[in-house]
């Protein structure tokens, strides 16, 4: 077999487990640019030491940035096989190279406590955050930040917009009160 062939394999089973695991409805891998990233992170306030939660971390981008720039604990949570295996490779590096606290684990991150959490950062579609405000409403401690990419959570009146410029997509923080 040649490896085109093996390598559509590959992306057809990656898809049909990510379908069977974590359902279609929370979003396509669509990778950020850092300079989003950044912003992001800046807009939650990340300090020195927190732990950065990134939900649905397709590459890594968002923990990679959080632990070197920001100096935070990042952890991240992936149940497509692609993105989760380019971002495990990224952040063993990463890891290997410095002494960052980088963690990717294969989980639904609807199914994980997010207790420790001090910021959450995600780009998920408007159902998938909607099926997420029960376990912010519980499970998280006072003071967390939520920070959402273009979509707000379906509900909730956020704290801060960030939309710096024409065409730049939205940012929006949510705190735990």
């Amino acid at each position: 077999m040649d490896i085109i062939a093996v390598l559509i394999i590959f992306v057809i089973v990656s898809v049909l487990i990510t379908f069977t695991f974590a359902g279609i409805s929370a979003a396509p891998w669509v990778p950020l640019w850092k300079s989003d990233i950044r912003r992001m992170l800046k807009v939650a306030k990340v300090q020195d030491g927190e732990h950065v939660y990134d939900l649905g971390s397709g590459d890594g981008r968002i923990l990679l940035i959080a632990a070197k720039e920001f100096n935070a604990k990042s952890t991240g949570f992936e149940i497509s096989v692609l993105p989760f295996f380019v971002s495990y490779i990224k952040i063993v590096i990463a890891n290997l190279k410095t002494k960052y606290k980088i963690k990717i684990k294969f989980k639904s991150m609807y199914a994980q406590d997010l207790s420790e959490a001090d910021v959450i950062t995600m780009f998920l579609t408007p159902m998938a955050t909607k099926k997420l405000k029960p376990i912010f409403s519980k499970g998280l401690k006072k003071g967390c930040r939520i920070v959402s990419y273009a979509f707000s959570i379906p509900g909730w009146e956020p704290d801060e917009v960030s939309k710096p410029a024409k065409n730049k997509t939205s940012v929006y923080l949510y705190k735990i009160k």
